[in-house]
């Protein structure tokens, strides 16, 4: 039985191979290859990076660091770690935010649905 979890690991293995990224089991691994844990309520990288999960999101602009966009399940961004940092502050820079913990103060629970939009 294939579970939701299933369909999101292989949705990530799809996503390395359309980038041209080799997903070979026998092959050394790269220390930052993304390594991932999913479980009900989040998507956790091996780097320390970690996404909430959620089925709508509420405003999204195309600056908001969102996993799977469109998709069915979906994840926000909740923490960044230091080598993702800096991609992470230029992503949402777009949207005129200083840095991602700017952009998670004023979006991220407006996108999850816990507040009110402005």
């Amino acid at each position: 039985m294939t579970t939701e979890a299933d369909l999101v690991r292989e949705r990530i293995v799809r996503m390395q191979q359309l980038a041209g990224e080799e997903v070979n089991p026998d092959l050394p691994r790269d220390p930052w290859e993304p390594r991932w844990r999913i479980d009900a309520a989040w998507v956790e990288f091996e780097c320390g990076c970690r996404a909430e999960r959620c089925m709508i999101l509420h405003g999204a602009q195309a600056y908001d660091p969102v996993i799977f966009r469109g998709q069915a399940q979906q994840a926000v961004y909740d923490y960044v770690c230091d080598r993702h940092a800096p991609g992470m502050n230029k992503y949402v820079h777009y949207g005129h935010f200083v840095d991602f913990q700017q952009w998670k103060r004023a979006r991220r629970a407006i996108l999850m649905g816990k507040v009110e939009g402005k």
